[in-house]
C-alpha cells in the first residue's frame, strides 16, 4: 500500500521526531545524569516528553523547510 502524498509530511515528522527525541534524550541524560540504576525509566520518560513536544513542531516546520529548499533548487513547489 502506497502512502498518499498528503501524509508524506506528517510521516516524516513522526519518524524524524522519534529518532531525534530518543537519541537526544539518551545522550543528554547519559552526559548529565550518568548511567544510574533508574536510567532506563528516566530515559523513556524524557524521550516520551520530548517526542510530544517535537512532533507538533516538526509538523509545522518541515513543510516550510521543504518549500524553501525546493525554491532554492529551482523546483516547483506545491
Amino acid at each position: 500500500m502506497a502512502l498518499p502524498p498528503k501524509l508524506i509530511g506528517p510521516a516524516i515528522s513522526l519518524i524524524t521526531g522519534l529518532i531525534t527525541s530518543t537519541t537526544m534524550s539518551f545522550v543528554g541524560l547519559a552526559l548529565n545524569y550518568g548511567f544510574q540504576p533508574d536510567f532506563a525509566v528516566r530515559w523513556l520518560r524524557a524521550a516520551a516528553t520530548s517526542y510530544l513536544v517535537v512532533v507538533p513542531m516538526l509538523v509545522i516546520v518541515i513543510p516550510r523547510i521543504q518549500r524553501f529548499v525546493m525554491r532554492q533548487a529551482g523546483l516547483p513547489t506545491r
